[in-house]
């Protein structure tokens, strides 16, 4: 990978697990020193990044974390919710073997993530957890439904597990395993409620974290 790759999608993930509180201010300089590299490719990561609207940019103090509403969240929430249920449910009945395969997988790095002690273990446990949704919208076999919930999906503000208790991790795969048994089982009824039960409680646990 590219060091200009590289420092993109070093950022990026950051910023989706919530490394970075709202707000703080991201100066060129400092970044590239941490990350060891020069300044161009960090500036160049952080126009990217602007552009997505993760972060904003400031003529006197570089680049700065994007801030978010609660309202903008909550609205998120309740868009995936609608979103990945119907894909849960429209996955019972195009999943794959091989797609199964990767959802299944998924949660099993999140569950190891979980339980180690690593540095980047909150990260881990995020891109697993990523991984595991992805896989769901790509086996529902709809091109638009995974584009949108994608979007979604990909937002910082919801994709951060700091706020969550070793407990409520367990859960969450808990959870994970109860839609794959749903896809098992080709119960479709059972996915879709699995998957708005599952989104809720995340919902739950940001209001809470307020």
């Amino acid at each position: 990978m590219k060091i200009g790759e590289r420092v993109y999608q070093t950022l990026r993930r950051r910023l989706m697990v919530n490394h970075y509180e709202p707000g703080t201010h991201l100066r060129e300089e400092i970044v590239a020193e941490e990350l060891g590299v020069s300044r161009t490719p960090v500036r160049n990561a952080f126009q990217r990044l602007i552009s997505e609207g993760l972060l904003s940019h400031e003529k006197t103090r570089g680049a700065t974390v994007t801030g978010w509403r609660k309202s903008d969240t909550e609205d998120i929430f309740k868009l995936r919710i609608l979103l990945e249920g119907h894909a849960a449910a429209l996955a019972v009945h195009q999943i794959t073997a091989e797609q199964f395969e990767k959802v299944v997988t998924a949660n099993d790095q999140m569950r190891k993530a979980i339980e180690d002690n690593s540095n980047d273990r909150i990260e881990r446990i995020a891109q697993a957890n990523q991984c595991f949704h992805e896989a769901l919208l790509d086996a529902s076999g709809q091109g638009y439904l995974r584009m949108f919930a994608r979007t979604l999906l990909h937002l910082p503000m919801v994709s951060g597990f700091f706020i969550y208790s070793r407990e409520e991790m367990d859960e969450s795969v808990r959870q994970h395993q109860e839609i794959i048994a749903a896809l098992g089982a080709g119960n479709d009824e059972w996915a879709k409620a699995a998957m708005t039960s599952h989104l809720n409680g995340a919902l739950e646990r940001f209001r809470r974290s307020r």
